[in-house]
């Protein structure tokens, strides 16, 4: 899942996309919706090419998941609707849960449910907590990655302290 943000600084990677001028943040949560890897790229780069990047920045925890026989799920809407990637995701030992586009139900066959929420509640984590991942001001992209990177490190420091109360 992908959250855009305005190019208003301009720079490095901002390009016209389909939703206008900015940059692209593909998002990868776990199954609550908490963020676990963010890329950023310009806005007319293809989602689908950064699926497997993104799978490569928590490539240790599924490789733990795979280890305890715990078979990993990719979950994404019908925008990454694609064989290749089907078959890309399928070789790196993950099951791809992605719905078809059109109407390709055949008799007794239901469609993929998907369950979106959690994509979206980790995008509106981030847009409330950080308001400034709406809009780029920076030129460097190295600077925007790094921002968005804390924004992560931020949450999952909550995220454990608010653990470690309810433990101790």
């Amino acid at each position: 899942m992908v959250f855009f943000s305005q190019g208003r600084g301009g720079g490095e990677e901002v390009a016209y996309g389909y939703k206008g001028k900015g940059v692209t943040n593909h998002l990868i949560v776990d199954h609550r919706g908490n963020p676990v890897g963010v890329k950023s790229t310009a806005a007319n780069v293809s989602e689908q090419d950064q699926v497997l990047p993104l799978l490569g920045k928590i490539d240790k925890f599924l490789k733990a998941l795979i280890a305890k026989g715990i078979t990993p799920v990719l979950e994404a809407d019908k925008g990454y609707d694609s064989r290749i990637l089907r078959i890309n995701v399928l070789l790196t030992r993950i099951f791809p849960w992605i719905p078809y586009r059109g109407k390709k139900k055949q008799n007794g066959v239901r469609y993929l449910e998907k369950c979106r929420w959690q994509v979206e509640r980790g995008i509106s984590w981030l847009q409330r907590k950080f308001r400034r991942v709406n809009i780029r001001w920076e030129r460097k992209m190295i600077y925007w990655t790094g921002f968005l990177s804390l924004a992560l490190i931020v949450f999952w420091i909550q995220e454990i302290g608010n653990f470690v109360g309810l433990c101790g």
